[in-house]
């Protein structure tokens, strides 16, 4: 922390951004308040200088406190919190005050998005002229001419504000748009274009090659493998069948369908294998530098591949001007410019996975691979060296983002660790010749073609291991943790870790000593006292489970499924009830899997305990649900 003043501003920085999403009103009167309650306390527990010694000492851990944490560290991280959180605060009050529901509106705006298809409609991001930064769907009728990136256009429609979440734990249509810096959509009712490629000529540009790039994919392979491949190398998932993700997604590997440190990895590997022999290892690193931000620009700054690029710009830079890099301060300068540009970006599942992981591989990759070396073992092979580094990375960044899998998802993929091994495999030659076949496209289509072949099996090889998803107890259906218990379990996490590398580590800091012999302390008090101990706990569980078998009061909740009905019914005695499962009349979305399982995994629940039909129109019951 002494060496990192970023990394403390960002911790206090997201604390801020928390408080204003969860609570809604300013961080400076809880500030206050702990502030007062440290003076009385300090007042009115003034410690005498000789006093007996006692296992728990407010004045001995306290010292300890305000050594890790020093006052220099609690000043930053209250003033990035308070800026964080009135940014937060005023952009809330913004977006609520833009327009009025069904309010008939007249803009001028750019389009600043390729046109996304739906099934009556297309749509496009807008970006509003000569008014505060922020951007707008847009609906407009397929009969309407198509809109091309960088359209400037005058508009007149029907504003729909973004619905708020309609169930406990469900979709919140606004803070998603939040995420996207989107107020609100717009239902065309006349569209004019004023004026074609107005658009910043980087970014024009970039998005033009995005879109050859994708037309080059489409013309290459096959729709199913050029919808995969647009997801390994360009960010872009809306073509892949929802089957495929749903396998990705339970065989724990949908990591590579979003861009990534994996992907930037190899990219970097890539042009400075083809470049360094040619111009010279400096120059390779200037436009190794240059390539990963037009890359950025291609793939549209999703939160995850900013993480990566601008990791790996500054851990290049750091090459050239010969300076070795911070990892902590590489990911602390990359969150703090990403949630400077948009501090509701915290809600991003993708952003939230992409640095829990590469937080988990930091801290407990060293450990977890210890754990696997033997000292016994005379003679290392190569592969059994390099499985198990891979093992550990896999395992070290699983058990960080486990709770946010738990809390988004509600699944446990089983098979992890062999598909993410297998995946490690193929996935580097995948990506390099992926990006290199598209290169060759723009100028040799025939080459290209050629190179299709070994990448065309590369990607059956990945569907192929997507398909445990397929395979009997391939997941596990959680319920969802609330934010106390990831809380304890990422507090229970860090001093597993902490602990064990105390007892392994070969030469002790004082402090690493003091934390030893605490614990040796606790366990000479508890072998003293060890009737007690396990009396108290035997009382505690006991008392739990009593108060588990007491009756509770009836409960019934309304689940809103849209056009139908679903009522879940918990008894006195916990058992549960329900009644109906609602039912999408168009065929379009699937109420049970979209709606009711999630809904009842929000509430804790994994198994029901009987379902009843009223009757069997297709909005109470759809037989496909």
């Amino acid at each position: 922390m002494k060496h990192r003043p970023i990394l403390v501003a960002v911790i206090g920085y997201i604390i801020g951004i928390l408080w204003g999403l969860y609570f809604e009103f300013s961080i400076v009167p809880c500030y206050i308040l702990i502030f007062a309650t440290y003076y009385i306390l300090k007042k009115l527990f003034c410690f005498p200088k000789k006093h007996k010694f006692k296992l728990l000492s407010w004045s001995r851990y306290y010292k300890y406190l305000k050594l890790v944490i020093p006052a220099k560290v609690i000043f930053i991280l209250i003033v990035s919190s308070i800026i964080s959180n009135g940014i937060v605060l005023f952009q809330n009050t913004t977006y609520d005050n833009l327009y009025q529901d069904g309010e008939n509106i007249q803009i001028i705006g750019m389009i600043v998005s390729q046109k996304i298809e739906k099934p009556y409609y297309y749509l496009y991001q807008v970006k509003v002229l000569n008014t505060k930064s922020f951007n707008l769907f847009l609906q407009v009728s397929k009969k309407n001419k198509e809109l091309e990136y960088g359209d400037k256009v005058k508009l007149q429609g029907e504003y729909k504000k973004p619905s708020k979440q309609r169930n406990k734990g469900g979709y919140d249509d606004r803070q998603y748009l939040k995420t996207l810096k989107i107020g609100g959509r717009i239902k065309v009712n006349e569209i004019e274009v004023i004026a074609k490629k107005q658009a910043n000529v980087i970014l024009q540009y970039a998005n033009q090659v995005s879109l050859n790039s994708k037309q080059k994919i489409e013309a290459i392979f096959e729709k199913e493998k050029a919808s995969m491949l647009k997801g390994l190398l360009l960010g872009e998932t809306k073509d892949i069948q929802e089957e495929v993700k749903e396998n990705f997604q339970t065989a724990n590997i949908s990591h590579v369908l979003a861009i990534s440190g994996m992907h930037i990895g190899y990219l970097i590997i890539g042009v400075q294998q083809l470049l360094k022999n040619r111009i010279g290892k400096k120059r390779t690193k200037i436009i190794t530098i240059i390539i990963l931000i037009f890359y950025a620009f291609m793939a549209g700054f999703s939160p995850s591949i900013v993480r990566a690029v601008v990791m790996g710009i500054i851990i290049i830079g750091g090459e050239i001007v010969h300076r070795k890099g911070d990892v902590w301060n590489s990911i602390a300068i990359s969150l703090l410019g990403i949630l400077w540009y948009n501090p509701f970006l915290i809600l991003n599942v993708g952003l939230q996975l992409s640095y829990l992981g590469t937080i988990g591989i930091i801290l407990f990759q060293p450990t977890i691979k210890k754990i696997f070396t033997t000292k016994k073992a005379k003679k290392k092979w190569i592969v059994v060296e390099k499985v198990k580094e891979m093992v550990a990375v896999s395992l070290s960044a699983q058990v960080m983002i486990l709770p946010f899998l738990c809390y988004h998802f509600n699944i446990i993929g089983i098979y992890f660790l062999i598909t993410n091994l297998l995946v490690s495999f193929i996935i580097g030659p995948i990506i390099i010749t992926g990006f290199f076949c598209i290169i060759v496209s723009f100028v040799f289509i025939s080459i290209s073609k050629v190179l299709a072949i070994p990448l065309n099996l590369g990607l059956e090889l990945l569907n192929l291991i997507s398909r445990f998803g397929e395979l009997p107890f391939s997941k596990i259906y959680m319920p969802t943790p609330n934010e106390m218990m990831i809380c304890f379990y990422f507090v229970g996490l860090w001093m597993g870790n902490q602990i064990y590398k105390i007892y392994h580590a070969s030469n002790l800091i004082p402090t690493q000593k003091r934390v030893r012999n605490i614990i040796a302390l606790f366990q000479y008090k508890f072998r003293q006292n060890k009737k007690k101990y396990w009396m108290g706990m035997i009382v505690i569980f006991v008392v739990f489970i009593t108060t588990y078998f007491i009756p509770k009061d009836l409960k019934i909740y309304f689940v809103d499924v849209g056009q139908g009905d679903c009522t879940l019914i918990v008894t006195p005695h916990n058992k549960t009830i329900l009644i109906d499962g609602g039912g999408d009349l168009t065929g379009h979305f699937d109420v049970g899997k979209k709606t009711v399982i999630p809904y009842l995994l929000d509430r804790g629940f994994t198994s029901i305990d009987y379902i009843m039909i009223s009757h069997f129109d297709q909005d109470h019951v759809r037989t496909d649900c």
